[in-house]
């Protein structure tokens, strides 16, 4: 599980170093252009990506894409505070959907895999929403979702959101303002954190196991 794990990472860092190359030798897509549009508006442009980040789980669309482009837009001190918020406001409207109106909102499959993880998170609460929100390979929705339909406190969900997507949420926000100007301490920034996000869930993990709780059976349903 955990070579798969270093493995996609590594993956991840090669597609990113590829595209960067590919985009400096041959696209030469202008970062610039991007960050101008979405601050084309002006005063409300916060508050424009903050909305289309909380309303972003409906649709299903990648948060990390979303993520880059705050970094690349308000830059390495607001790119990451913006897309922390949207991302917590995100995971508290998909939380309070999936609580109210129930399991039939989830597609078929997701459900199969929600059942299958429901008696976990009900169990070990804190700890297990929060190595489920740390770790890349799983589904961002799907553990809002999962956490919604079971029994879970609200306030056990949301402090191990606010805590699991900090990781995350900082390095794709320095990702994405690397992009412009490209600042050798924002990248060495980038670097260091895709690595703290790759090495909290190692020691989450190990929390875990003093536990008791092993969770490489579960995590396989969710590939």
């Amino acid at each position: 599980m955990w070579m798969k794990l270093m493995i996609r990472i590594s993956v991840l860092l090669l597609i990113i170093y590829a595209v960067y190359t590919l985009n400096q030798t041959i696209f030469q897509i202008d970062p610039e252009r991007i960050r101008n549009w979405i601050l084309s508006f002006g005063l409300l442009a916060p508050l424009f990506y903050l909305l289309i980040f909380a309303l972003r789980p409906l649709t299903l669309f990648p948060a990390s894409i979303l993520a880059v482009a705050g970094g690349l837009s308000f830059g390495p001190l607001f790119g990451p505070v913006l897309t922390y918020a949207g991302s917590l406001m995100g995971a508290v409207i998909s939380f309070w959907i999936a609580r109210k109106l129930g399991k039939h909102l989830i597609s078929r499959k997701w459900q199969v895999k929600a059942e299958a993880l429901q008696e976990r998170v009900e169990k070990h609460g804190f700890f297990y929403v929060l190595v489920l929100r740390i770790l890349p390979v799983v589904n961002f929705d799907l553990v809002s979702y999962l956490s919604g339909v079971s029994r879970i406190p609200f306030k056990t969900y949301i402090g191990a959101t606010m805590c699991g997507i900090i990781p995350g949420s900082l390095a794709f926000s320095f990702l994405g303002a690397s992009f412009v100007g490209g600042d050798w301490r924002i990248i060495a920034a980038t670097v260091m954190l895709f690595v703290a996000a790759f090495l909290i869930p190692v020691y989450v993990r190990y929390r875990l196991a003093k536990r008791n709780i092993d969770l490489d059976k579960d995590l396989e349903t969710l590939e």
